[in-house]
């Protein structure tokens, strides 16, 4: 990564016009999925903060492995009281677990019936765990990190900005982006709305908050 220029700050002043300021904008998404960790280093702010779109889940992350879903993080210890890193999940609402498992939908509080191992123990145990509000929040190191990481991970993709809408210190985005991970592979999609807030004295990049989709706010109410 290479240090913030001084002449940065210039450049894009506080009076960067719109049109600008939509260049600057694309300019830091596209550099974001690119995994160009050098140029956004350079527009982003020392105490910056990426918080990402709210989901509703268990509050945990998993790994595939030898037929199970292996815990590899509780993403809140707070809320998730009931798993634990290690444990093996067997089956989800009576269906057993595999690599094309489709993700856990549902709402705040519905019930999620698991079977699992506990790490430690060969012994099958029923757990019913609500699904919960999560939302996980970075730093610019670990940001920075998981976008080299998410850029290695794919052989080819394609980003859409589908609207900005500018304000004096802030931009609301959207965007479709669309990838696969191998050459004439499946193809991956999603869409994004994200709000990235500017200092107005120095235009780096502060804070970015991700937002739900209008799909993922209409599944709350299912």
């Amino acid at each position: 990564m290479t240090l913030r220029l001084i002449s940065f700050i210039f450049i894009f002043s506080v009076l960067m016009p719109s049109s600008l300021k939509d260049e600057y904008i694309i300019q830091f998404i596209e550099a974001r999925y690119a995994g160009d960790d050098s140029t956004v280093y350079s527009m982003i702010s020392d105490d910056f903060r990426y918080f990402h779109t709210p989901y509703v889940g268990l509050g945990i992350k998993t790994r595939y492995q030898d037929g199970s879903l292996l815990v590899t993080e509780i993403v809140n210890d707070s809320l998730q009281t009931k798993l634990d890193v290690g444990d093996q999940i067997q089956e989800i609402n009576g269906k057993v677990v595999s690599e094309d498992l489709p993700m856990i939908t549902g709402k705040v509080g519905d019930e999620i019936r698991l079977i699992v191992t506990k790490i430690g123990d060969f012994n099958f145990r029923e757990i019913v765990v609500p699904l919960f509000l999560v939302q996980l929040s970075q730093n610019d190191s670990t940001f920075l990190n998981d976008i080299i990481q998410y850029s290695n991970a794919w052989n080819d993709y394609q980003i859409e900005i589908l609207d900005i809408i500018l304000e004096k210190d802030k931009a609301a985005i959207s965007y479709h982006w669309e990838g696969s991970k191998v050459e004439k592979g499946p193809v991956f999609h999603f869409y994004a709305m994200e709000i990235i807030y500017l200092n107005r004295k120095t235009d780096y990049i502060y804070r970015i908050d991700g937002l739900w989709s209008e799909k993922q706010f209409r599944d709350q109410f299912r």
